[in-house]
């Protein structure tokens, strides 16, 4: 703390204002704090490498609304023109959504006071009611709701976030009237492209407490080419019943952020410089490929003559046009002296590679995954997927949250007011409302190295209680635990019908050479784990 001395003018102010002369001390105490700082460094403004670092302070509104519009317009373009950016959304969208997730009706039978029986029967009744109705939810008809659960998720991924209106219209054929219309992100924005304000911001107008009552909707996206008659609509994101019409899907990460931020916001210029050095390393190696060189002209520059080539129009007059297996014949007097730009470079792909590890970490996608190469260590490439696994399964998550379950709670509000559905009590008390719309939401399976050894992993988990075999079917193999065992049964029946009985027991060779195989990877693994972290030095002794 610095010894603060008043001097003439402090000794001055004080004598006639005693709170005029504490502010001023305070007002020093501050200017003194942001030279010198507290216990951080990180803090200190008088340090070299931090005195030209001032970023900004503000709300979470103010640091993105207004780069929002560049940031969506920039992560488009590269998930069209970068192979990188391509990749890593799709790699995102199908760890996350795959070709759809499944719904897995889970009644709370207690709370309902239904026997498990009759808690089966619901669940597969809900479960075929949600079928029909996914086969019509789109507002466009153009998409089932396994594409519309992809279409919603890159949307987000890529703009930040999307929309979906909950819209009626019962077409001819139709079961159920409830529509879902997806609104990209630009759809949404404040009405004549007014300023932000408190109640305000990004198209969403919230309520003092801070809650979205409204969205405002332009008629089209303000970025098609025809942009007169441009309008506003005000949709309530709330009916009067206080049920939600309007679902805002995106990723919250900061309080009171009124709107999403795009997936590849943080490594836009990451991948744009990596994009452009990639198509300069490709130009460089197509033009070494080709006769590259140097035409030297003697001191008498007069004698020098134009160089003999093809021409293009685009080309200077001592310039030619290279191609593949060219001959250039060069003036009187002049030499030709060949020129290698040292392309293909060697170090390509290790710069790469480093450069991925960085756009991996802000991603969350391993570089094994974000490159699709798995040539490091069996170790390696399985801590890899688990750790993608883990970030796919927090996003299935929040999105499942977002705008699966909302959607099966619109399918079941319908159904239930149709009387397609009898489910008492659902209009009138929330707690069984919420009981009758309990649900998992089934996607991709974790991917497998090693299927022997979690197979084994998960018959000891099954036989020590800690598994059940419904959820070992959900998180490894995929499917429904109750057909798969009606399967069985319709198996196990035509066996006994021809005569084949159950089938036969693993051998003990068998399970031996099992075993042995899976001996073998784990002293494989602990091998590579002992090369990864052995120097150099001793690997040539």
């Amino acid at each position: 703390m610095s010894d603060f001395r008043q001097n003439f003018i402090d000794r001055v102010v004080s004598a006639f204002s005693p709170a005029a002369g504490l502010a001023r001390m305070h007002a020093r105490a501050r200017l003194d704090a942001s030279f010198g700082g507290g216990g951080y460094n990180g803090g200190r403004r008088d340090r070299r490498s931090l005195k030209a670092w001032f970023p900004g302070q503000g709300s979470a509104d103010a640091d993105s609304l207004l780069d929002l519009p560049q940031l969506r317009g920039r992560s488009r373009d590269l998930g069209r023109n970068a192979p990188l950016a391509a990749g890593a959304v799709s790699t995102t969208a199908i760890g996350v959504v795959g070709d759809g997730l499944k719904l897995e009706a889970s009644i709370d039978s207690k709370a309902l006071g239904l026997t498990p029986e009759q808690a089966d029967a619901y669940e597969a009744e809900q479960e075929r009611e949600w079928e029909v109705f996914c086969a019509t939810a789109d507002f466009t008809r153009v998409q089932c709701m396994d594409e519309m659960q992809q279409l919603s998720l890159r949307s987000a991924l890529e703009s930040g976030d999307v929309f979906a209106i909950r819209r009626f219209r019962k077409d001819p054929g139709d079961v159920y009237g409830t529509k879902v219309q997806l609104l990209e992100a630009d759809r949404v924005s404040n009405p004549n492209w007014a300023l932000d304000s408190d109640r305000l911001s990004g198209g969403v107008e919230f309520n003092a407490d801070g809650v979205p009552v409204a969205y405002h909707v332009s008629n089209r996206h303000p970025g098609a080419r025809r942009m007169a008659g441009l309008k506003w609509e005000r949709v309530p994101a709330w009916s009067d019943a206080g049920l939600k019409t309007v679902l805002h899907v995106y990723e919250r990460l900061r309080p009171e952020q009124s709107r999403g931020i795009p997936y590849l916001a943080v490594v836009v210029e990451h991948l744009q410089q990596l994009s452009t050095y990639s198509t300069a390393e490709v130009d460089a190696a197509v033009v070494s490929s080709f006769i590259t060189g140097i035409i030297q002209a003697p001191a008498d520059d007069e004698a020098s003559g134009p160089i003999v080539g093809e021409k293009d129009a685009g080309l200077a007059e001592n310039e030619v046009k290279l191609g593949a297996g060219a001959i250039i014949s060069t003036g009187p007097g002049e030499t030709f002296t060949s020129f290698n730009p040292q392309r293909p470079n060697a170090n390509y792909d290790a710069f790469v590679k480093a450069f991925c590890r960085e756009i991996g970490v802000a991603l969350e996608l391993p570089v094994e995954l974000l490159l699709k190469s798995f040539t490091a260590s069996y170790s390696a490439s399985r801590a890899a997927l688990e750790m993608a696994w883990q970030a796919f399964r927090r996003r299935r998550s929040w999105f499942a949250g977002r705008f699966c379950q909302p959607l099966y709670e619109w399918m079941m509000e319908e159904a239930v007011a149709s009387g397609r559905l009898n489910r008492p009590g659902f209009f009138s008390d929330p707690v069984i409302r919420a009981a009758w719309c309990g649900a998992q939401w089934v996607g991709p399976q974790r991917q497998s190295l090693n299927p022997y050894q979690e197979a084994q992993a998960d018959a000891l988990d099954i036989q020590t209680g800690v598994k059940s075999r419904e959820q070992v079917c959900m998180e490894r193999t995929g499917g429904d635990f109750d057909k798969k065992n009606e399967q069985l049964g319709k198996e196990q029946a035509a066996r006994n019908a021809a005569g084949l009985g159950a089938p036969a027991p693993a051998q003990q060779g068998q399970q031996d050479q099992g075993r042995g195989a899976a001996q073998n990877q784990d002293e494989q693994d602990a091998g590579d784990a002992e090369n990864e972290t052995q120097p150099q030095g001793s690997a040539a002794e």
